[in-house]
């Protein structure tokens, strides 16, 4: 953090807030990461958001707790611990430059599916639940520690093909990632990974995350479904494709 000029800081403050206005909408985000990646290590950046998502989730359950569906939360938990401990595993003996390509061709590849996705006929494709939750919580654990934000994604298609609606959706994401990211959090601290550019970085970060999830909370109501997406799979491209030339 202490290596940033003044344009990168703002550039840093204005990725926290979108990001987390993302997240306050729909309950879950997976564009800070890539974003920050672009000027700084993902060895700071991702111990950050795991941070910042366990207050996140925190905030937005404070009022929508009642709406989680604790049956499929339960559920996937398991499999999410198991995903963290590869995780770790990877994370500490991976190198941040590897890292970062590695997220690039991982984001890159999600955001053409996703702007893809909101083009095409849906499709009624019925997955068994006993192959899909293992495989979702998993993923999710190993992805959402190699890459901090990514993990809402394979969530959200989990809780998509449960059928919840859009209240039940939110409120049942973020108690998800919340507990994910007490999993992570602890394995960071058991590996040595949160250090001082990691607190530096929240505590900056603080303030944009609260604003951002305030400005998610606002318009939570108003989303346009199909354009949100398409916004959110650009932008995913975009910031993928200079993370594979790092």
């Amino acid at each position: 953090m202490d290596a940033l000029s003044v344009p990168q800081l703002i550039f840093f403050c204005f990725v926290i807030i979108v990001s987390y206005a993302i997240r306050g909408s729909a309950g879950f985000g997976g564009v800070t990461v890539p974003l920050l990646a672009l000027m700084m290590s993902l060895k700071t950046v991702v111990p950050m958001v795991t941070v910042l998502g366990i207050l996140s989730s925190a905030i937005i359950l404070r009022t929508e707790y009642r709406h989680i569906v604790w049956r499929d939360l339960w559920r996937v938990m398991p499999w999410c611990v198991l995903g963290v401990g590869l995780g770790v595993y990877f994370f500490k003996i991976i190198d941040a430059r590897t890292l970062a390509r590695m997220l690039g061709g991982f984001v890159l590849a999600y955001g053409l599916y996703s702007l893809w996705a909101t083009f095409r006929r849906s499709l009624k494709v019925q997955l068994p639940m006993f192959a899909v939750t293992p495989l979702a919580g998993t993923l999710a654990g190993f992805v959402g520690t190699m890459f901090g934000s990514m993990a809402g994604m394979f969530f959200a298609i989990y809780l998509d093909m449960l059928r919840h609606g859009k209240n039940q959706f939110r409120a049942t994401v973020a108690g998800i990632l919340f507990g994910l990211g007490i999993f992570r959090g602890a394995g960071y601290i058991a590996v040595g990974e949160f250090t001082r550019d990691v607190v530096i970085a929240c505590a900056v970060a603080l303030p944009m995350m609260a604003l951002g999830v305030f400005l998610g909370n606002r318009i939570h109501a108003n989303l346009d479904d199909v354009l949100f997406k398409r916004l959110v799979a650009g932008v995913l491209i975009l910031s993928g494709m200079p993370l594979l030339l790092r």
